[in-house]
């Protein structure tokens, strides 16, 4: 899932434009068949901040884990990274969620 020019702040898409996605990445190359409902985007190369936790029990553990995400991400210093996030249209803002292998949020950042 990927949300595309996340607005500051943004935890839920209550009433705010935002486009958002669900899909896989595929060779750039890719000519095959799209299916129904779906679109192809070139997503460019960039610079990009991960948070992420290991694999986890679903049942369990998922909103623990959600939680500690975000908190990470709340109290993450950019000013003290030399790092801003990249809110540039069209940048993208990936979110992975796999319990086997891991919970990811990848941000696009900018140098400051």
């Amino acid at each position: 899932m990927a949300f595309i020019s996340e607005p500051e702040g943004r935890i839920c898409s209550w009433g705010i434009p935002l486009a958002e996605a669900y899909g896989v990445r595929l060779p750039w190359e890719y000519q095959g068949p799209v299916p129904d409902g779906m679109l192809l985007m070139d997503v460019d190369e960039g610079t990009y901040l991960v948070f992420e936790h290991g694999p986890f029990d679903f049942e369990r553990e998922n909103s623990l884990v959600e939680a500690k995400i975000e908190k990470a991400m709340a109290e993450f210093d950019y000013a003290a990274s030399g790092y801003e996030l990249d809110k540039t249209q069209g940048r993208v803002f990936y979110f992975y969620h796999d319990c086997q292998r891991f919970w990811k949020y990848v941000r696009p950042v900018k140098k400051v």
